[in-house]
Formats: structure tokens, C-alpha cells, sequence
């Protein structure tokens, strides 16, 4: 069932762009879509209009959800045990659905200047789409261990994958010892950029005010940013 939701969500989706609530919403209008499927996809499109809308996680009411979703409010406790049992599920669906977008996104080598950009507007138009749940994620430390795993899931894998391409780009017949060393970099830089966008799009920083309409211009930013901090240098093919 979990893969059949995922599948749901993953071919009605309409872009990286168009964020995940928009995907939700489409997967739940699937037609043959059975009963129970489509009612638990409604209330995880409600939580994340919700949270969309500005909504802190802790702030949920389980009768705005219902509500939300168009449903009684009895109706919710049939498809989970509380209000963190709905934002767990949501949260690892809306993990899966970042890491596959971000995996769509190889354009160019394995640490080549054109695949991180590629990589980085993908991330970059994600948060942006997406900021309410970025918010919910990225507040997790204080949730329960389910919540933390889903976070610590989405940031091996994708530092796992740049740290291998820190890795071959430094040294093209190194191993997985090389990557494993390379590791802590990858979590670095990676911290940084959730930091700059979490000051762009969820604290709103004035000083960065002129940069929040223009995603291009982020994605270049903090292109050069990551492979300045991955190589120590741009050589010229990396420019």
C-alpha cells in the first residue's frame, strides 16, 4: 500500500515546482483510487495545507484537519492514533518525494559544476515550493524518533551521494573510504545551504529580500559556494 501511495503521488505530481500539497491533492483525485486510500491521502493534504498556510506543527488541531480534508471529525482517528502519528506519515512521504526529485536532477559528471547547480535549483525550488513543510522539517529535533529518522534518512542519502562526487572529483579511482572521509564536508556544506534558505524562505531576512524572487540567482550563489568549499577552487571546468 505504502508503494502504491508513492507511485500515486510520484505520477501526479507536476514538476518540482509545483510543490508537494499540489501532488497530494492530484494523487487523492486519482480515478479508481479506493476509498480508504484516497480518504488518508485527503488528510495528509490537510495537514500540509495547513502547514502551508503557516500553521505550526504543534499548533495542528485534529478537528481543523477533518475540517481541512472536508471529513468528520471521527473519521481521522480510523487512519491514525494522533495528530504526530499524521505528521510522521506526512513527513516521510514528503521526505521520499525531495530525495526522488533531487535524484531526478543529474544533469552533467558526478561533481561537475553543471550537475551541483542542477542538483542545487531542484533543492532550491523544493524549499521555496514547499517552505511550510521545510519549516515542520526542519524543527524536528524535539519530535519523536520516527520524525528524527526521516530527517536523518534524507541527509545521509544526499550527503552520502556528494561526498562520493567530492570524492571521485578529487581523486577519480578513489573508494568508499575516500567518500566515508569526505563525509563531514558534505554535511557542512549542506548545512549551510539549508541555513541561507531557511534565512531566505522561511525567516524572510530583509537583507536577502532582492534574492527571494530570483531562484536562479540563489542556485549560482550557492553553487559556486559548495564546489569553492568541496575543491578549495574553481578550475576552469568547474566555472
Amino acid at each position: 500500500m505504502q508503494e502504491q501511495r508513492r507511485d500515486l503521488i510520484e505520477n501526479n505530481q507536476t514538476g518540482s515546482d509545483a510543490g508537494f500539497l499540489a501532488a497530494l491533492r492530484l494523487a487523492a483525485e486519482a480515478p479508481g483510487l479506493g476509498k480508504t486510500e484516497r480518504t488518508r491521502l485527503k488528510l495528509l493534504a490537510a495537514i500540509a495545507a495547513r502547514l502551508s498556510a503557516g500553521i505550526e506543527e504543534a499548533a495542528l488541531r485534529v478537528a481543523d484537519i477533518a475540517a481541512e480534508a472536508g471529513l468528520a471529525h471521527g473519521t481521522f482517528y480510523r487512519y491514525f492514533a494522533d495528530r504526530r502519528a499524521a505528521v510522521g506519515a506526512l513527513v516521510a512521504d514528503f521526505v521520499r518525494f525531495l530525495r526522488d526529485r533531487l535524484a531526478e536532477s543529474r544533469d552533467g559528471p558526478p561533481g561537475s559544476r553543471a550537475r551541483v547547480r542542477a542538483a542545487t535549483l531542484t533543492y532550491v525550488r523544493l524549499f521555496r515550493d514547499n517552505a511550510g513543510l521545510m519549516r515542520c522539517l526542519m524543527s524536528l529535533d524535539n519530535e519523536g524518533a520516527g520524525f528524527r529518522a526521516s530527517f536523518h534518512e534524507l541527509n545521509r542519502a544526499w550527503n552520502g551521494r556528494a561526498a562520493a562526487a567530492i570524492a571521485h572529483r578529487r581523486d577519480p579511482i578513489a573508494g568508499a573510504a575516500a567518500a566515508e572521509a569526505t563525509l563531514p564536508t558534505a554535511y557542512a556544506l549542506g548545512g549551510m545551504i539549508d541555513e541561507f534558505l531557511t534565512q531566505l524562505y522561511l525567516r524572510r531576512d530583509p537583507a536577502l529580500a532582492a534574492l527571494a524572487g530570483d531562484e536562479a540567482a540563489v542556485a549560482d550563489l550557492l553553487t559556486e559556494l559548495w564546489c569553492r568549499g568541496a575543491y578549495g577552487s574553481l578550475p576552469p571546468e568547474l566555472r
